[in-house]
C-alpha cells in the first residue's frame, strides 16, 4: 500500500432514529481486535487492527445476543462511504451467537495506520471470498429493517 497516511477515523452510526458520530479518540478507546486476513484483491496476507463492528453497533443500541430474535432478525447493516458505495450484511452476521467470524473495521494494517487509498477505516469481512464487501474509506454504518414497518392489522 503506497501513498500518504489516511486521516483520523470519523464514523457516523445510525439505528432506530439515533445517530452517533464516533471520533478518532473514542474509536481508539474501544476494545481492539487484530486479525490476520488475506486481502481479497491483491491476495496478500496482512494483519488488520481495529474494532469489531458489533462493538460499534452496541453504541447505538442495536439488538445483539439474546435480544437478537424474532423481528430483529430482519435488520440489515449498511456499511458505506461518502461517494455512495455501500454494502449490506444481515445483522446476524455480526453477532457472536450466530456466527464465528469477526467482521472488523480496521484503522491499521501490519501495525501501521492505513494509507489514504484505504482509510481512515476499512471494513474487513473475514470469510468473504470476494473483496466486494471489504469497502475502504468507510464513513458510515446504518442499521435498518429489510422489510420495512409491519402492515396494519385489519379488523
Amino acid at each position: 500500500m503506497g501513498g500518504l497516511a489516511a486521516g483520523e477515523p470519523r464514523l457516523r452510526l445510525t439505528h432506530a432514529g439515533k445517530t452517533r458520530v464516533v471520533e478518532a479518540a473514542e474509536f481508539a478507546a474501544l476494545p481492539r481486535v487484530e486479525v490476520p486476513a488475506v486481502e481479497p484483491h491483491a491476495q496478500k496476507e496482512h494483519r488488520y487492527g481495529g474494532v469489531a463492528v458489533r462493538e460499534l453497533l452496541a453504541l447505538v443500541g442495536v439488538p445483539l445476543g439474546e435480544k437478537l430474535r424474532g423481528r430483529e432478525l430482519n435488520l440489515v447493516v449498511i456499511v458505506g462511504r461518502d461517494d455512495g458505495y455501500a454494502v449490506v450484511f444481515a445483522l446476524a452476521e455480526f453477532d457472536a451467537s450466530f456466527s464465528t467470524r469477526t467482521i472488523g473495521l480496521a484503522d491499521q494494517v501490519d501495525g501501521q495506520k492505513l494509507m489514504r487509498s484505504a482509510g481512515p477505516l476499512h471494513l474487513i469481512a473475514l470469510g468473504d471470498k470476494r473483496g466486494a464487501r471489504w469497502p475502504r474509506m468507510v464513513t458510515a454504518i446504518g442499521v435498518t429493517s429489510a422489510i420495512g414497518p409491519p402492515a396494519p392489522v385489519k379488523s
